[in-house]
């Protein structure tokens, strides 16, 4: 039986950040470069070795176009996402590029009224569900297991679920999705302990 896994990138780093900054073991998300994703799905399949694709953006373009702040948050993302596909690389962990990492107006401030701009993921959820949909339709893959608490990957569960495919569902502790835990087979959850000692051990 062969099992792949589908990792929304982005989401699950910034989850993993969260749950390490509040051990106070790194103290800001961006310093989060690493982190050992096939023994922490270990826990979860103790007799199998699934096959794991890790989505992300394309190669960040660096910004001095928009001014010091911005051109310093597109370097600090891009030699992040160097490191990460780095590490990746070496744990036999699948690099898959979808999607840009775009710049664009944050919402105003409702106390000031001042706006500022902001990085934002685009097309890593719609790269996910085309490759579900088409690994379910081609007989490619027996189960999928999706790391992602994004909703708009719910049609292509349906899809999968349709051409009699098994959908596990995997979310961290304080964030499951009632949405997906109803739409799938079965539901995981990565608890605090599990991804720190993921972390400890990279």
């Amino acid at each position: 039986m062969r099992t792949v896994v589908y990792v929304d990138g982005q989401n699950f780093l910034y989850k993993v950040a969260e749950v390490l900054v509040n051990a106070g073991i790194i103290a800001d998300k961006q310093e989060l470069d690493s982190i050992n994703i096939p023994l922490l799905l270990k826990n979860i399949f103790p007799d199998i070795e699934p096959e794991i694709r890790f989505y992300g953006v394309k190669k960040i373009r660096r910004r001095p176009d928009l001014g010091e702040e911005i051109h310093q948050k597109s370097i600090k993302f891009s030699d992040n996402l160097r490191r990460i596909r780095n590490y990746l690389n070496k744990i036999n962990v699948k690099y898959i590029e979808y999607g840009n990492l775009k710049v664009r107006d944050s919402d105003r401030c409702k106390n000031c009224n001042t706006q500022d701009s902001r990085f934002q993921e685009k097309g890593v959820d719609v790269g996910i569900a085309v490759d579900m949909v088409r690994d379910a339709l081609l007989d490619n893959v027996d189960d999928l297991v999706l790391l992602s608490s994004d909703t708009d990957l719910i049609p292509a569960i349906l899809v999968a679920k349709e051409a009699n495919k098994q959908i596990t569902y995997v979310g961290f502790e304080d964030k499951l999705t009632k949405a997906l835990i109803a739409r799938s087979d079965r539901t995981q959850v990565l608890r605090d302990t599990e991804v720190i000692a993921a972390y400890k051990n990279r």
